[in-house]
């Protein structure tokens, strides 16, 4: 049993590790922010929502309370995160959906609204794909760092907390 025990915290901090190393460590959007960024999605019916490095999947499921008629779902590297995503979906019978995946990997040709916190570097080398990918219209949302190069349509600014940025493709 311990042998178990010590093989599973490996590799969950191992997982957790390496999704820090590719850009995107896991820090949660704060929970303060998260009715700024629903608000920012402004979906439409049956539109698709897809947030890259979804963590525990708190503003995917934000997400699907607020916009019951679009297709919300979240992208994790991190396979022991992912665990919770799902853990937390059972429990709060969520309909957002996650998937365990590399966010560089991923195809987002059909996404309405992206939204990113990844590190700024991750940023930078999301931006073509993203560039490449979106259909014209597609929106998206970047959690406190701008995305560089771009012009943003809105600068949501709140006292004391984080930007949020939308861009419009």
């Amino acid at each position: 049993m311990e042998m178990f025990l010590l093989i599973f915290l490996i590799l969950s901090l191992g997982s957790i590790a390496y999704a820090a190393s590719q850009g995107a460590p896991w820090v949660p959007t704060r929970s303060c922010d998260i009715g700024r960024i629903v608000r920012l999605c402004n979906l439409k019916h049956n539109e698709h929502f897809v947030e890259l490095g979804c963590g525990d999947g708190r503003v995917c499921r934000a997400v699907a309370s607020a916009y019951p008629q679009a297709r919300v779902e979240g992208i994790e590297l991190s396979v022991f995160i992912c665990v919770i995503f799902w853990i937390q979906n059972f429990f709060t019978r969520s309909r957002a959906r996650a998937r365990c995946g590399n966010v560089f990997k991923t195809d987002l040709s059909s996404a309405d609204v992206v939204y990113i916190f990844l590190t700024p570097r991750a940023n930078d080398k999301l931006k073509i794909k993203l560039e490449n990918e979106l259909k014209s219209g597609s929106r998206v949302i970047s959690y406190a760092w701008p995305i560089i190069g771009w012009n943003a349509d809105c600068v949501d600014e709140k006292g004391g907390a984080q930007k949020i940025y939308l861009y419009q493709r």
